[in-house]
């Protein structure tokens, strides 16, 4: 929608700029007689030709743009989140008869917005359009009333003469500034701390898969000395913290998951996970006794007809399950022959390596799996070996859970892997918005090309006083740089507005690097735009001498 707003108005603009480049023509048409009414009809059959043949452009090109946006989402999932999943991703060729309605919308206020511009240019009066000025009069509401002291006031008041379109461009690139802060706020960065138990890591150095439920526990030391580990792997396992963690076979979840999950997977966390925390909870459900520990919400004892106390990441609660938020039931599809259960929400995390889960207390999930034993899942802390042991971490997890058929992967590398579904995500939308800056880029072009050919005269009379070439050039892009700045500016506080109470809960971040970027390029097209209308406008060179 923003986009399609962005491109009306410049659609608006340029059709300004064909009026304007023709403006003795159609005052010429009005003096011989031509009513109003005609020469709007004129000018709306002018552009209907251009909306005709943008229509069908746009329906042979709406296809291969879509099918370049989703190899290249297919190429980034395949790389960053799941190899092999390309072939999702692909899509036949929209036909025909679901892309007319759209094309047809698109002419029909593409021709609104082009009758509304015709509507006002062929009210104008026929002596000013004679002249090739402006049909308001931009000589008159640009003369100064105190004296001009520089070009920048110069360059101010003239945008002022053509506030309606200034504001146009104000709001193109405004919009797409808007877009891309509040976009780029919500990109999710590795913490520089990962070993902080409040991180979405929970302060985990590793997690380890398991392809059948196992009763091995390596933290038991009769246990290690049956599994045949070097004294390395034994002394690397010796300074961890393990915590196994009971799975069923449900359905992941999580972001990584492209499918919808029926029966999503229920992890049950034991007694010294809790007691342990961890992690950040956006929210959860009023502690009692004087606690300090969400997690102990999960072995709060209840009545057996009560609902089974749960705790979801809360994209996973909000937006894969759609449960709701804090205090929320749901029914949890029943197991094999078993009953469904009945759960509550008492707590919402931040996405962390336990997103797309439902996470219960050992207990009971006993009562949700009773004939599952044995553990799917295991968590480890490394972080209290010296580097050389900690190097053997990974390995030594990988040989005391062998026959397990064991996956160990770090937890950096599993945010890595969620984290980059959303930036993914993220990436078409900054697409979007900078596409939206292009647009504002071409909309200062338009109206700077428009303003050179209503101020033939004023300019001639500039160049007449003295005004050199390039100076008058420099006031075209000087201008250039107001109306680009001034969308910049009120974009990029519109949107830190609106993230406020998300950065103040440090839930979002200011993207300070994309407001540089962003930046710096939409100032620089805008200055080549203004150069390339001061160029291309016609500006009179100096008189000759008599």
């Amino acid at each position: 929608l923003f986009v399609v707003i962005a491109g009306l108005i410049l659609e608006w603009l340029l059709f300004h700029v064909l009026v304007a480049a023709h403006r003795r023509e159609t005052g010429m048409l009005a003096a011989i007689g031509w009513p109003p009414s005609r020469v709007s009809g004129l000018l709306l059959g002018i552009g209907g030709i251009a909306v005709a043949g943008g229509t069908a452009v746009g329906l042979a090109a709406a296809p291969v743009w879509s099918a370049v946006l989703l190899e290249w989402l297919a190429g980034a999932w395949d790389a960053a989140v799941a190899t092999g999943s390309r072939q999702v991703f692909g899509a036949a060729a929209p036909r025909l008869a679901a892309m007319w309605p759209g094309g047809l919308a698109a002419a029909a206020v593409s021709l609104v917005a082009v009758w509304w511009a015709a509507r006002r240019a062929a009210g104008a009066l026929p002596v000013p359009m004679l002249r090739g000025e402006s049909p308001r009069g931009w000589q008159a509401a640009a003369r100064p009333r105190a004296v001009v002291r520089s070009l920048a006031d110069l360059a101010r008041r003239g945008l002022a003469s053509r506030l309606s379109r200034t504001l146009s461009v104000v709001a193109i690139v405004a919009l797409a500034e808007f877009l891309i802060v509040v976009v780029s706020a919500f990109a999710l960065r590795i913490p520089s701390h990962t070993g902080d138990r409040s991180s979405p890591t929970g302060g985990w150095t590793h997690i380890a898969s398991f392809g059948e439920p196992t009763g091995i526990d390596p933290s038991d030391p009769d246990t290690v000395a049956t599994l045949g580990l070097s004294d390395a792997e034994r002394l690397a396992l010796a300074g961890c913290v393990i915590e196994r963690i009971r799975s069923n076979a449900g359905d992941d979840a999580s972001c990584t998951n492209l499918y919808a999950a029926t029966r999503p997977t229920v992890l049950g966390v034991g007694p010294s996970f809790v007691a342990r925390g961890g992690f950040r909870f956006v929210a959860h459900a009023p502690l009692t006794d004087g606690g300090i520990n969400p997690w102990a919400l999960l072995e709060q004892a209840g009545d057996p007809g009560e609902p089974i106390a749960a705790i979801l990441d809360q994209a996973t609660a909000q937006w894969a399950l759609r449960l709701g938020g804090v205090g929320a039931t749901f029914m949890l599809p029943a197991a094999g022959d078993g009953a469904p259960q009945r759960l509550r929400i008492v707590g919402l995390l931040e996405p962390g390596i336990l997103q797309g889960a439902v996470i219960v207390s050992e207990r009971n999930f006993s009562r949700l799996e009773p004939r599952r034993s044995g553990y799917a899942i295991a968590v480890i802390d490394a972080s209290a070996l010296n580097p050389v042991a900690a190097n053997t971490v990974g390995r030594a997890i990988a040989a005391a859970w062998a026959d397990a058929g064991v996956a160990v992967e770090t937890t950096i590398d599993r945010l890595r892997g969620l984290y980059a579904v959303q930036n993914t995500f993220l990436s078409g939308f900054q697409m979007l918005g900078s596409l939206g800056l292009l647009l504002g880029t071409l909309g200062v072009a338009a109206v700077q090309m428009q303003g050179v050919f209503e101020r033939i005269g004023p300019l001639s009379v500039m160049r007449s006083l003295g005004f050199t070439l390039a100076r008058i050039r420099g006031l075209i892009v000087l201008e250039s740089l107001f109306m680009v700045g001034a969308g910049i500016v009120l974009g990029a506080v519109a949107g830190l507005l609106a993230l406020s109470p998300l950065l103040a809960t440090g839930r979002a971040a200011v993207p300070w690097k994309w407001l540089g970027v962003a930046g710096i390029l939409t100032i620089a097209a805008s200055m080549a735009a203004g150069f390339a209308a001061a160029r291309g406008g016609a500006i009179p060179g100096r008189p000759p001498a008599d």
